[in-house]
């Protein structure tokens, strides 16, 4: 019997676009240049946007490669040092926090949109009795922010554990975001399943410790093998998670 439900977030239970994605990265550098600016440190749009980049190749090297996750305030620094070397130490904690919501918040002004289904599932699942989470790694946009979609379109209330890589230092397919969620929920992982769209941090990643798994595949493409079940549809998942022995 299945006691819980985790969910992946992004291109899973909240879909975006390549186009929101890419204005959101225009907020994001146009809100920095103006906080270094009023900082007495402009900078070249350019320059700024190659910054951008570096702290992408840094974060990996650091962390992302090693499926670890530095809190979001650390991110936004990494990111002001190779805009402005030195900056962190010089701006006021009411610029840096400018600063950190220009970094973070640019999603809210571009809100992606519910999978459709999600709140029909959802209500199902929970009539069943299943308890609902959120398994989710995090880029520019910390799981503060992403509960506040959830929020936005009436999902928050479903979830009752909620991991983001950035709060739990760990990233899927790391066996402690999974096994750190099931501990929380109160489940072992032969009585969870995980629902998500990456074969490799979803699929593998839950199946690592021996969770069960549905591979979200709305666009098509390859199932990945080790996975219980495809999920095309959310209508489809509470009959899923029934038929699971």
């Amino acid at each position: 019997m299945i006691q819980v439900v985790t969910f992946d977030f992004w291109q899973t239970l909240i879909i975006d676009t390549p186009e929101n994605l890419q204005r959101g990265k225009e907020l994001r550098l146009e809100g920095t240049a103006s906080v270094l600016a009023r900082a007495g440190r402009p900078i070249r749009p350019e320059d700024l946007e190659a910054a951008y980049e570096a702290s992408g190749i840094a974060l990996t090297d650091r962390f992302w490669a090693n499926h670890r996750d530095p809190p979001y305030r650390e991110q936004v620094k990494i990111f002001l040092e190779l805009a402005a070397p030195g900056v962190t130490a010089d701006l006021s904690p009411e610029l840096f926090e400018e600063a950190v919501a220009a970094y973070i918040t640019p999603v809210l002004r571009l809100l992606p949109r519910p999978v459709a289904g999600a709140v029909e599932a959802l209500s199902a699942l929970r009539e069943l009795g299943v308890t609902l989470g959120i398994i989710s790694n995090t880029g520019r946009t910390p799981g503060v922010v992403l509960r506040k979609v959830l929020d936005h379109y009436g999902l928050l209330g479903y979830f009752t554990v909620l991991s983001y890589s950035d709060e739990v230092g760990y990233r899927k397919p790391h066996p402690a975001i999974f096994t750190g969620t099931l501990r929380r929920a109160g489940a072992e992982p032969a009585h969870a399943l995980h629902v998500g769209d990456d074969a490799g941090a979803d699929v593998a990643g839950a199946r690592s410790v021996g969770m069960r798994v549905g591979h979200f595949r709305a666009g098509g493409g390859s199932p990945a093998p080790e996975a219980d079940f495809v999920l095309h549809h959310f209508a489809e998942l509470p009959d899923r998670v029934r038929s699971l022995p």
